[in-house]
């Protein structure tokens, strides 16, 4: 009832309520004065009968026009009502349509509150009760086929926008591209269904966007620190046939990178990107003084190994200049280069800085300082001589490099996949997810001025446990990368886990504005849920309080009972109801509330200036997870004509590929249906692609999902795996190389 006279009130101080509201009290004035010249006795008690029989006799005098056309009137016909209503009319005609007008207003008005009153005190409470007595295997999932024309993500389902109460017919999520490339984050617990139902949902609808399209078909960078995503990945790709476009980055693989070797990016810019990385093992802003030393010492080391080694530069050589003291021999061999003029005019300049900071600025430190420069330095190199598994891969010789960088990606739509586990190589896997990240960065954004860019297809960063490789740099790149249509999807345990890795609020603040969709799952951090708060806003809600008094006469204590008596006492209670502003989810509602696989989304259309619907939105949300989205394996379709195109055509409309819910449902009722994956070829021929619009097709179609529940190991925020796993292979003959080296994209760095 306190809701009800709240929203009462919200009403009449609007503009269309208050002049319905005037417009009733008028016609209530006028009706007054009109009451003796309607033969009608006055009194309170009747007030509202005559109300309604003028109503009424109004209503038979439907046209007065016509009824004066109609002269001489059939008097009888009228009631005496209807006749002193025509002698009115007639009298004052200007009084009559005030009063016509302001009765009939007045009507519209008192039907629009008693309509808004019926239905808060009965039909919304009965339709609540309804909604909350919905079962699972009476919920209607919605269908819907994978966009193939704009990149988009069903994010989830939403059923009520404010619990977790379900309904018959919930909606899909669906996000834009244009929404997408303001990022992704999603936090939640280890067992809230983060990768299951979020990071390996939109990964698969990612690979499932045009996927032989050579033009579009997204570029993706995933990093893999646990060394388990891959393989599910790996079985996405599977379905798209996308195998040959993966590049897989662990050790002892197919592929060797050298990070350092970058022959057309400046030094200094190179330098950068180590001090970032050296950044990620400082908990501070305390160290950085002995950062920007170790950043010269390295930019001067660049220096000096490009001209020592032709250009090539690697960690091992870096370890060598500084640790084992190399650098003297180097200088001392270029000074003889110099000598005998085998030094080019730029080659002198930067051999004469190099020189200056190693004889001059180096030399001259002391001992103690000069140690605490190189140990910096060491932190990071050391993670590269220590196996030689890892120097073969990311130290190779110049020959052996097939991996130069992420151009090929954006040109080509490759997936790079790092796979490195965490655990077993803590600090490189902290340094080489971070550098390919950045190194993935800077060719996003090279993509808007390279000369032959590709521009078509989407970009997409995936990272499970953000945390472990957040930089202070990404919250830059997240705002600018717009432009270049970069889709950055992370997930982590809690905002906390980010500032404990970075070591500044500031740069988690502005890494969180710049990650517009956020996903919060169940969390018990506190600054997690806090932010979770503010983000979705607060609203008016009702407090109940009761109070309870006794009074009494002549009470005295009694040493029998234990306590003090009183005769003709009272008892009184008294209820109050308080509107107060709180915020829409309360904290329990994060830390309590929430099952596996639900959480609450706040997210952006990015709907166009004018749209009816609002841009920024939030609601509890129910993840899909990633086995349960209406996705059928993809076969290549040949060139058009082709008989193989035929036959792959008909094998596809001829599969069926049972698709199960994407809501999770009580423990005790389980439904699992087979999804039938076509046979895997071990050997394919390679098929010549049709990639025009009119030759491009889509198997993919409108399938209903049947609603089905978790099991037990899925509540308990177990991953399972219903499918056998496919491992990579190693593909046999020497690889390509890649033709194209990375451009020189300063400015950006700089900045």
């Amino acid at each position: 009832m306190k809701a009800m006279l709240e929203r009462v009130k919200k009403f009449l101080l609007m503009p269309g309520g208050f002049i319905l509201t005037l417009s009733f009290i008028t016609s209530l004035i006028y009706f007054r004065k009109l009451l003796p010249e309607l033969s009608v006795r006055y009194w309170p008690a009747n007030t509202g009968q005559a109300f309604w029989n003028t109503f009424r006799d109004m209503c038979g005098l439907v046209d007065i026009k016509q009824v004066i056309l109609t002269l001489p009137l059939d008097v009888a016909a009228l009631t005496v009502n209807q006749q002193n209503i025509l002698r009115i009319a007639f009298q004052n005609p200007a009084i009559y349509i005030s009063y016509l007008w302001c009765f009939c207003v007045a009507a519209i008005g008192a039907f629009t509150i008693a309509s808004q009153f019926i239905y808060n005190l009965i039909v919304r409470p009965i339709w609540l009760r309804q909604t909350k007595d919905v079962a699972w295997e009476d919920v209607e999932m919605p269908t819907w086929q994978p966009d193939q024309d704009k990149f988009s993500l069903v994010v989830g389902v939403q059923h009520n926008p404010r619990d977790l109460s379900i309904v018959k017919k919930p909606r899909i999520i669906k996000i834009p591209l244009n929404s997408l490339r303001t990022g992704v984050i999603v936090t939640g617990t280890t067992g809230t269904g983060k990768t299951y139902g979020a990071l390996y949902s939109y990964t698969r609808q990612s690979l499932y966007f045009r996927p032989q399209d050579q033009e579009r078909k997204p570029g993706m960078l995933i990093l893999d620190v646990k060394g388990n995503y891959c393989d599910k990945v790996l079985d996405f790709i599977d379905e798209v046939g996308r195998r040959d476009d993966v590049i897989i980055i662990e050790l002892a693989g197919q592929y060797k990178y050298n990070p350092l070797h970058k022959p057309h990016i400046r030094a200094q810019v190179l330098a950068n990107r180590l001090r970032v990385i050296l950044e990620t093992f400082s908990t501070g802003t305390g160290d950085s003084y002995w950062l920007d030393k170790a950043e010269s010492m390295i930019t001067e080391a660049i220096k000096l190994a490009r001209l020592a080694e032709y250009g090539y530069v690697s960690f091992t050589i870096i370890d060598n200049i500084i640790r084992k003291k190399q650098y003297k021999q180097m200088i001392e061999m270029l000074s003889q280069k110099k000598e005998k003029g085998m030094l080019t005019p730029d080659e002198i300049a930067m051999f004469s800085t190099v020189t200056d900071y190693f004889n001059l600025e180096y030399e001259g430190y002391d001992q103690k300082i000069r140690s605490i420069i190189e140990s910096e330095v060491t932190r990071m190199t050391a993670a590269f001589i220590t196996d030689p598994s890892i120097m073969e891969t990311f130290c190779p010789p110049r020959e052996e490099l097939n991996f130069f960088g992420f151009d090929e990606l954006v040109d080509k739509g490759k997936i790079v996949i790092l796979r490195m586990n965490s655990e077993e190589f803590q600090n490189l896997a902290k340094i080489m997810s971070t550098y390919l990240k950045l190194d993935f960065q800077s060719s996003v954004m090279t993509r808007l001025t390279r000369p032959g860019a590709n521009r078509k297809r989407p970009l997409v960063f995936i990272n499970d446990e953000y945390h472990f490789m957040a930089s202070r740099t990404d919250g830059k790149f997240f705002s600018v990368c717009r432009e270049a249509d970069c889709v950055n999807i992370v997930a982590t345990q809690s905002f906390t886990s980010l500032i404990q890795s970075i070591g500044d609020k500031t740069s988690v603040q502005a890494i969180l504005q710049n990650l517009v969709n956020k996903i919060w799952l169940r969390s018990d951090d506190d600054f997690t849920i806090e932010a979770a708060q503010k983000a979705t806003g607060k609203t008016e809600k009702s407090r109940r309080s009761e109070s309870i008094s006794e009074s009494g006469k002549n009470s005295s204590y009694s040493w029998a009972y234990g306590r003090s008596t009183a005769s003709d006492s009272n008892l009184t209670k008294s209820v109050n109801y308080q509107t107060v502003e709180d915020y829409i989810f309360p904290y329990d509602f994060f830390r309590q509330q929430l099952r596996i696989l639900t959480g609450v989304a706040f997210y952006y259309l990015g709907n166009p200036i004018g749209s009816i619907d609002q841009d920024i939105h939030c609601s509890v949300l129910h993840l899909i997870p990633y086995d349960h989205l209406p996705l059928k394996p993809i076969k290549p379709l040949l060139r058009a004509g082709n008989d193989s195109a035929k036959n792959n055509m008909a094998v596809a409309a001829q599969e069926d590929v049972t698709i199960r819910s994407s809501v999770a449902g009580p423990p005790e009722r389980t439904i699992q249906k087979e999804l039938k994956e076509p046979e895997r070829e071990s050997e394919q021929k390679e098929a010549d692609f049709d990639i025009s619009q009119d030759g491009y097709k889509e198997f993919t179609e409108p399938v209903e999902i049947t609603p089905v529940v978790l099991s037990p190991e899925m509540e308990s925020g177990l991953d399972p795996e219903s499918e056998q796993t496919l491992k990579p292979k190693t593909e046999d003959g020497t690889p390509k190389k890649h033709e194209e080296i990375e451009r020189e994209f300063d400015d950006f760095w700089d900045k």
